[in-house]
């Protein structure tokens, strides 16, 4: 899941102001006006990302009002912002002394917890969260990555649905339950829901990456590289596309377009070492067993920690008579992680 583009909610109380008299402009503002004043500024700038900025005039609220809980709560999330994260859990503590019984705090507190990945303390808080508020959607939301972190697959697809019966408009919601479909084999239903993704917002990337590689895993691979390829047309640069597109364009036998994939991705990344281990699969479909090792090479080169590049120098040594060095290859291949390097080992390994 992407948990590389999962968001960090901006949970923003707004404050009415009374409108002034358009004769009778107030001049003498009371301590609770001006903390409201402060306070909505600060909020325009935690939406601007001016988080700094923010922090300041929370901190004149909080000077006019010492005990405006939503001015605490909003301090804490530009906190978070600042990586100022023991300021943020003083400041969520003291909101929820002050009341205790607003699901947004427990939620911006989650926040905290999962920002430092502490996931423990991030279930006790959305736990809260939901105790209060079953149907707050971003605290569904959340409750569904925590769940999908930890392989609980079932429970996971439960709140994400929860999210999106609270919000039918939920792009991120539906994106990630249809990974945790495909987590789950389920390549139809990660693909409706992909595509609901889509429909609701085109422009994010990573979506149409995500459905590319349900596609794929569904063995169509012709909507797998019409997926990619609208990945790219979008973002030319999103080299995690122009990969996959690659590896679908070789299970799909399409050896040359796939070749073309991952040489483009090498030149717009010369130490991707995903792209070189691709062109070493290329290369030993195609027999030549001393580019294979080459390029495997050059992968293990900008990744020590690339188990199927390993796997695959140990085949191109082993077709070239390199005995010794297939088996440690191999072996290390194991170590990283790659189960099958176990056959070669067994088959071709004499300890």
């Amino acid at each position: 899941m992407k948990h590389n583009y999962l968001l960090i909610f901006l949970v923003l109380f707004l404050v009415n102001v009374q409108a002034q008299d358009t004769v009778k402009v107030a001049t003498n503002l009371t301590p609770e006006q001006i903390a409201e004043q402060d306070y909505n500024s600060g909020l325009a700038a935690l939406k601007k990302n001016e988080c700094a900025a923010a922090v300041e005039l929370f901190n004149k609220s909080l000077t006019a009002k010492p005990n405006f809980d939503k001015a605490l709560a909003n301090r804490a999330i530009a906190y978070i912002h600042l990586k100022k994260h023991t300021e943020a859990l003083a400041d969520i503590n003291s909101a929820i002394l002050l009341n205790a019984q607003n699901p947004e705090f427990y939620f911006n507190k989650s926040l905290i917890f999962y920002d430092l990945n502490q996931k423990d303390s991030q279930t006790v808080a959305l736990d809260n969260c939901l105790r209060i508020n079953p149907a707050h959607v971003e605290g569904c939301y959340y409750k569904g990555i925590s769940l999908y972190d930890s392989k609980d697959y079932d429970k996971s697809l439960e709140f994400f649905t929860k999210a999106i019966t609270a919000n039918p408009n939920y792009v991120y919601a539906y994106n990630d339950r249809a990974s945790t479909k495909r987590a789950k084999n389920d390549y139809a239903g990660a693909i409706a829901d992909y595509e609901k993704a889509i429909s609701l917002d085109n422009s994010l990337v990573f979506i149409h990456n995500n459905l590319g590689s349900a596609y794929r895993l569904n063995k169509n691979y012709a909507k797998a590289v019409e997926a990619y390829t609208k990945a790219l047309q979008a973002n030319p640069n999103y080299l995690v596309a122009l990969n996959n597109r690659g590896s679908a364009n070789f299970e799909n036998n399409n050896l040359k377009a796939a070749q073309t994939d991952f040489e483009d991705v090498l030149k717009k990344d010369p130490k991707n070492a995903f792209a070189y281990n691709n062109l070493s699969s290329i290369a030993i479909k195609n027999k030549d067993y001393k580019k294979a090792k080459d390029m495997a090479s050059q992968s293990i080169a900008n990744d020590p920690n690339n188990g199927p590049a390993y796997y695959n120098r140990g085949i191109a040594r082993q077709m070239l008579r390199e005995e010794a060095d297939c088996c440690s290859d191999w072996k290390k291949a194991y170590e990283l992680g790659v189960s099958n390097a176990k056959n070669f080992i067994n088959a071709s390994c004499l300890d």
